[in-house]
């Protein structure tokens, strides 16, 4: 794009008494690389200090909004903008040059984005807060007052911010955004703001946070309408949190354990929760391709490729999305390429859901993909990987591998097929899983050209290291793990995945319910594969 044809941006300040770090705030505003047209408006939201005469006295637009509330203030500075975009962010926060940039072409690289939100780092406080503020904020799952931007179009279709919702009015405005289409959120996108709030109420500041974004989930109102102000004059900034040595040592625990239930739920290779296969130690250059969230618009393409290339991959699907598109569903089985499930509609927080509702969405994909396909998926792949001890101990019982990835190019925030490219071929290594999507959770007409346009390239360049493609059931003898094993009786042959062999067959007593389908006498056996020979006495 030519500045001509980007588009124009407002960036919107809200301040309430915030002389001693609106400079450096509009200083990094106005630093940015953005080569469109830009405008930085800040709303005096009831200002009693000099905060308005700084902002003009740099050439900042001023708009006054008497009525205090943070809702207020964005609502007035949103109505005052004149882009096509507006972006927004608060008075204690210094945004990277390459801000604006970011969240420009966050916003146009595909039509279904409709808000783009970043996470944050922090410039003051103890190091053991700042930490754990980062680990926080790596969690955002919506948009983030300080660090956002969206289509003004979008923001008008909704409404705008809801003037009832003061603490929470961006988490309340993204879930109706939602609506209209994709929100993404980019965690390489970081600001760097205050803890100061933190440092001189820790407890009540987290409480409160807390139950406000509990409040807005699940009942979709505020818990409170605001917090307390904290403006901090130099000379009293905080460099240390002074808690007593048991309220440090319970503060230093639970950043612990966050850090750990965090690495553990998000980690693709994290084995706390329970056993997952990420990658395997490989003594040959093997490597295997895995495709998520079909099938849509896009996996004939994918297909296509493949076959030209003569290479077999892993399809992890979605139930919803399997009823749509039961041909292709059947056309992944049918050329040879392994299926797995990626539950039923893709739930966004479906490591924290109850077992009973995890065993739906389960149930339910499996349901899909066995009417669609004949096959009985013995893979599990969980939404955005994230996981719960509960969800590995169900997804095992039901006799599913669970699997992540040890590579992924973050295709679904729709990189460049080139930048796509580089960060497979950076990453892969012998035993490697590859994360790639075919779809975008259940959307029609997903945004994923760029990952098809990527594909012949990244197999074309690992095939030139000597790489040779498998599919995960392939790549699991490497690991250790047997990928099958089959039960004999009188002249039937069934199939059983292992961890139901593990639960359910070592006392011989009975055959576990997941054997349902009878195979061939002619069945082929792998190396990898344990065969158990019964009596018809036990069945």
């Amino acid at each position: 794009m030519t500045m001509s044809t980007k588009p124009f941006v407002s960036v919107i300040v809200p301040v309430y008494n915030e002389e001693y770090v609106l400079a450096d705030c509009l200083t990094a505003l106005q630093q940015q690389d953005y080569d469109g047209r830009y405008e930085i408006i800040v709303v005096n939201n009831a200002c009693t200090d000099r905060s308005p005469a700084i902002a003009r006295a740099v050439g900042v637009r001023v708009v006054d909004e008497p009525r205090k509330g943070y809702v207020h203030a964005l609502r007035a500075g949103f109505a005052a903008a004149l882009g096509e975009i507006i972006a927004c962010t608060d008075a204690d926060t210094l945004v990277p040059p390459d801000w604006l940039s970011r969240l420009v072409a966050g916003l146009t690289a595909r039509p279904d984005v409709v808000a783009i939100s970043g996470v944050f780092a922090f410039h003051d406080g103890p190091t053991w807060l700042r930490l754990a503020g980062r680990m926080v904020s790596h969690l955002n799952w919506g948009l983030a007052g300080g660090n956002m931007a969206m289509w003004r179009w979008a923001y008008q279709a909704v409404q705008g911010f809801d003037p009832t919702v003061n603490l929470g009015a961006d988490r309340e405005l993204g879930m109706r955004l939602r609506r209209l289409g994709q929100i993404v959120i980019n965690r390489r996108l970081v600001a760097s703001t205050s803890l100061r709030r933190f440092q001189v109420a820790f407890w009540p500041s987290l409480w409160r946070y807390l139950m406000n974004d509990l409040w807005l989930t699940l009942f979709h109102r505020p818990r409170f309408y605001a917090f307390p102000d904290i403006r901090l004059p130099p000379r009293r900034r905080l460099s240390t949190l002074k808690l007593s040595r048991a309220g440090a040592l319970l503060t230093a625990l639970l950043v612990a354990v966050l850090g750990l239930f965090i690495f553990s739920a998000e980690g693709p290779g994290a084995q706390i929760f329970g056993p997952v296969l990420a990658r395997v130690r490989a003594d040959q250059p093997v490597i295997a391709l895995t495709f998520d969230d079909g099938p849509s618009s896009y996996t004939a393409q994918v297909l296509d490729i493949l076959a030209r290339y003569q290479v077999k991959a892993t399809f992890f699907v979605i139930g919803r999305n399997v009823e749509q598109y039961p041909d292709l569903a059947r056309r992944i089985v049918a050329e040879g390429h392994a299926i797995g499930n990626h539950t039923y509609s893709h739930p966004l927080w479906a490591a924290m859901e109850t077992s009973r509702h995890v065993e739906r969405e389960l149930d339910r994909a499996a349901t899909a993909i066995q009417a669609a396909t004949g096959i009985v998926p013995t893979l599990f792949r969980p939404p955005h990987g994230w996981r719960s001890p509960w969800m590995i101990r169900l997804a095992r019982s039901k006799g599913y591998e669970v699997v992540t990835w040890s590579v992924s190019p973050d295709d679904w925030q729709r990189p460049p097929s080139q930048v796509i490219v580089e960060r497979v071929l950076r990453q892969a290594r012998p035993g490697a899983i590859i994360l790639l999507h075919d779809g975008l959770e259940t959307k029609v007409g997903p945004p994923v050209q760029n990952t098809v346009a990527a594909l012949p390239t990244i197999i074309e360049e690992l095939q030139a290291r000597g790489y040779r493609f498998v599919t995960i059931p392939e790549l699991m003898p490497q690991s250790g793990i047997p990928s099958r094993f089959w039960i004999e009786y009188g002249y039937n042959v069934c199939e059983m995945p292992h961890k139901a062999f593990d639960d359910h067959i070592a006392d011989a007593n009975r055959i576990p319910s997941v054997c349902i389908r009878s195979l061939p006498e002619s069945y082929m056996r792998l190396p990898n594969e344990c065969v158990l020979s019964i009596s018809i006495d036990h069945l």
